[in-house]
């Protein structure tokens, strides 16, 4: 399966947001959706998502997004937000065990043995299990940002979208993101090869991470590509209008 936009568009009322949208992502990829504030990345993974309505199409193994029940999307693709978003103030295990609703059918008032072990898992696997019991609104940013990402992997969608995951998380966290995200893309979710889609500030971060870039300006994309091209000093520049090279050089 893959995901493929043709001639897609999106707005916030009368604001256009992307515009002529022309992109497929196949199985097995690790992509990098980069560019500045504003250029519609957070867009981007929101409306292959089906969560913001567009013109043109976007399809999804070969179906409308926009015709697909919430439930089915939820199998196939797992969205990360960003951490400024309001929560209700949920435990991190119920947080956590609501990202295996979709492939389990659990809930809070009944519980899959099986997702409560895998979430449990996800739990470790972020670091976050020690403080399981504590509510969202207790926890620190960098905590939080873990907990989201346990809720994301506990949905066992084989294509992962991630809105800055690296928001918060100090040095040590971020590396740990990195090999626990290329450990999972090199795996496969049933028979489906496990595909990374993620936003990123860290330019750094995204090259250990992601092989290919996509990189948007304005609402389009300016570049798809190797991610070593797209992290050349002439395209930053091009697509940050900032001498972004010399400015990491110090």
């Amino acid at each position: 399966m893959n995901i493929i936009c043709k001639n897609m568009s999106a707005s916030y009322g009368k604001n256009m947001i992307l515009n002529d949208i022309n992109l497929v992502i196949n199985p097995g990829e690790k992509v990098f959706i980069g560019g500045a504030n504003g250029s519609g990345k957070t867009t981007l993974l929101r409306v292959l998502s089906g969560l913001i309505p567009h013109d043109g199409e976007v399809l999804i193994d070969g179906k409308e997004v926009s015709s697909m029940r919430r439930k089915d999307i939820a199998k196939l693709i797992a969205l990360m937000p960003q951490t400024n978003e309001i929560y209700f103030p949920y435990t991190v295990n119920e947080t956590v065990l609501l990202g295996t609703y979709a492939t389990s059918g659990n809930s809070l008032f009944g519980t899959d043995p099986k997702a409560a072990q895998f979430a449990v898992k996800c739990m470790e696997g972020c670091g976050i299990l020690e403080f399981k019991a504590r509510h969202l609104d207790e926890l620190s940013g960098g905590q939080l940002q873990r907990v989201l990402l346990a809720r994301t992997f506990a949905q066992r969608s084989p294509f992962l979208f991630l809105d800055e995951p690296g928001n918060n998380l100090d040095i040590k966290y971020r590396a740990e993101l990195c090999d626990k995200l290329n450990s999972w893309a090199a795996g496969k979710t049933g028979d489906i090869n496990n595909t990374l889609v993620a936003v990123f500030h860290d330019l750094e971060q995204a090259k250990r991470c992601c092989t290919r870039a996509v990189m948007m300006k304005d609402g389009k994309i300016v570049f798809d590509g190797d991610i070593a091209e797209a992290l050349a000093p002439e395209m930053l520049v091009k697509v940050y209008d900032f001498d972004v090279a010399a400015y990491l050089k110090g």
